[in-house]
């Protein structure tokens, strides 16, 4: 084995790295300030297992050689052919350089310069990626024992010892040995040896590292820098060590993290103080400021539903559209209390006698506990009025919600609802049950939610890493519905996956169960029942018509079960665009009814396409989606979503 930085020169020479192939028809140097155009093709590797990852890097092997001179300068006068191979000679040197950051050592570059018979020139560039190297490694920790050195290069070995041998994995392994030895109590570790040498005919990568471990240290007493008014010691609740602990920067970025996610501070800042070093203790300084941030939220949707035909005092009509817009104002005191302020719209052309807009008006107060760390007390009020695709209904509401952590990454959570509720909808879910019964009913509920959380992603808004699962349950007490008490659940599992290091290219899907407890499905009340479609579901069909109709008068019934899905491939462009492909799925389970028939049950399908502007606080999403079994008398052929954060 050799050095790579002798290697690449000498196989480039020696070895036919790339082939040079001038293949003239006409005057060959004769020609004078012509311009010339390229192709390019590629060939990847042809592993079934790592299609998907090899499909991700051509993509970016293709930028990275859109930024070459011979691409940049393509349609513009050159004096000469010669003029032009050298100009080609000097970018397939960079370009096999780069292709050595994916891992592609034994990469081969072919290019054809042709002169056709009117004079106009072609570059044909043939790159043949073959198969990425793999990475071995050796790491040496200098002062230390053998013992010491054995252990922690297993630890590596076994986090990358399927990596392959791209510029970013080497880099990967150093910075993570780096890491490892910052959380294991050593302050300065520094790479002082780095060596890459190649093995081509085992298509192997072999990193020779040697690393000075540095000081070995525990946490001193901590400093607390912080704003008149903020209480020191909820500031300390929220710091991830204690005094004389090894010394551990993961515990410094969780604690950074767990303070900045108080909503109380715009800067949080936590160093060690270096000139008060002595001998194991590190004393540490933490310095936060003030937040006074103000938060506008504003979403649009249009929902193409057709099926709103159900008799109330506003009788609408068939073939109805709407569009729904939201907006909410939020704002942060210094103290972690805030006041959320929502605000919905509904325009739903109706008669042109009685046309309205529908609303709804929320406030919610947030406030951190100071006693237990992450935990949050939310209080919330609120009166909506909206006419769905089933029913006219108002509802005011007041809730109480208490969450709380249980270890760094699974949170439960508790609560009270008190609601009143009013009722309008199709007389056909009356007047079968209850002939005498009105069109309308009020009825109050008293309920008291449960939930679990355990959360593993990177990101609440823009997820590009890490699952997430969630469990809720709900004990429900009516009063002047048909039933007494409804028990619910909901079960949902969120995956995502980033196809590259720079997690430009994500894979996510997301799988949700939810249920009621029930015998009989003409007691539940409409909006309580469960339905598919709408913004975080079948996005291609309206809110609640991913669901069976009632024969004879369609509307939709609603079940007692509800099964979705959501697949999406979210694609990067730079670092404020995004686009993304979708897939979604529903179907309602447990449906029949004693008193009329339903449409046959099957699973209602969408596809879509999006865009995505990212934002400090998320990014702006605008998706177009489209029913896959499309009722023509009922569901439109489009659907258009706009609103804050990935769907899932």
């Amino acid at each position: 084995m050799v050095e790579i930085e002798e290697q690449v020169m000498l196989r480039f020479l020696s070895l036919g790295f790339f082939l040079l192939v001038v293949d003239v028809f006409g005057k060959s140097d004769e020609l004078r300030d012509f311009s010339y155009t390229i192709e390019l093709s590629m060939k990847k590797d042809s592993s079934i297992f790592d299609e998907m990852t090899e499909l991700v890097l051509e993509s970016e092997i293709r930028s990275e050689m859109k930024k070459l001179a011979i691409f940049a300068q393509q349609d513009k006068p050159v004096n000469s052919l010669t003029a032009l191979n050298d100009r080609l000679n000097k970018d397939m040197v960079i370009l096999n350089k780069d292709l050595h950051k994916f891992g592609y050592y034994n990469a081969k570059v072919k290019y054809n310069v042709k002169v056709d018979e009117d004079n106009s020139v072609k570059v044909f560039i043939k790159v043949d990626t073959k198969n990425r190297f793999s990475l071995n490694f050796s790491i040496k920790f200098v002062d230390q024992d053998k013992d010491f050195n054995r252990h922690y290069s297993e630890i590596l070995k076994n986090k990358f010892g399927s990596a392959k041998a791209s510029m970013s994995e080497i880099r990967a392994v150093i910075d993570e040995t780096l890491v490892l030895l910052k959380n294991i109590g050593f302050y300065s570790p520094v790479a002082r040896k780095k060596k890459v040498f190649i093995d081509y005919d085992n298509n192997l990568a072999f990193l020779d590292l040697e690393i000075i471990c540095g000081k070995n240290v525990n946490f001193g007493e901590t400093e607390i820098v912080a704003f008149d008014g903020i209480d020191e010691q909820f500031i300390r609740n929220r710091l991830k060590w204690n005094q004389g602990e090894i010394f551990s920067t993961d515990k410094i970025n969780s604690s950074v993290d767990e303070l900045k996610n108080t909503q109380i501070f715009s800067v949080v800042k936590i160093n060690p103080v270096d000139s008060k070093l002595k001998g194991q203790s590190l004393p540490m300084r933490v310095k936060v400021k003030e937040d006074k941030k103000h938060i506008l939220d504003i979403g649009l949707m249009y929902q193409g539903a057709r099926n709103m035909n159900f008799e109330k005092k506003s009788q609408a009509t068939k073939g109805v559209k709407s569009i729904v817009a939201k907006a909410s104002w939020t704002r942060l005191n210094a103290f972690g209390g805030g006041e959320k302020l929502i605000f919905n719209a509904e325009g739903t052309p109706m008669k042109s006698s009685d046309k309205r807009a529908d609303y709804a008006f929320e406030v919610i107060l947030a406030q951190p506990d100071v006693f237990m760390k992450n935990a949050t007390m939310e209080y919330g009020v609120s009166h909506r009025q909206e006419l769905t695709n089933v029913f006219f209904k108002k509802n005011e509401c007041l809730n109480f919600k208490y969450t709380f952590p249980l270890t760094d990454v699974l949170f439960a959570g508790i609560g009270i609802s008190l609601e009143d509720n009013y009722i309008n909808s199709d007389k056909i879910f009356f007047s079968n049950v209850n002939p005498e019964r009105n069109l309308s009913h009020y009825y109050k509920a008293q309920s008291i939610p449960i939930s679990l959380v355990w959360d593993q992603t990177d990101s609440l808004l823009n997820p590009t890493s890490g699952f997430k699962l969630e469990g809720k349950g709900t004990w429900m007490r009516l009063t002047g519905a048909e039933i007494n008490s409804l028990k619910s659940y909901s079960l949902a599992f969120s995956y995502n996956h980033s196809l590259d290091n720079l997690k430009k290219n994500v894979v996510a899907f997301r799988v949700c169960r939810k249920g009621i407890f029930s015998s009989d499905i003409d007691k539940i009340p409409l909006d309580k029942r469960l339905y598919g479609g709408g913004i975080n579901s079948v996005r291609g069909y309206a809110n609640q018509m991913a669901t069976e109709m009632v024969k004879g008068a369609k509307m939709t019934m609603g079940g007692k079960a509800l099964t979705e899905f959501n697949v999406e491939y979210r694609r990067k462009i730079n670092s404020d665009w995004g686009v993304i492909a979708f897939f979604d799925g529903a179907k309602v389970h447990n449906n029949k009814s004693k008193y009329f028939e339903i449409e046959k049950k099957r699973w209602f399908f969408s596809v879509g396409a999006g865009m995505r502007y990212y934002t400090s606080i998320g990014p702006i999403r605008v998706d177009f989606a489209f029913p896959l079994n499309r009722r023509k008398e009922v569901d439109s052929k489009m659907q258009f979503i706009m609103g804050l954060g990935q769907s899932f």
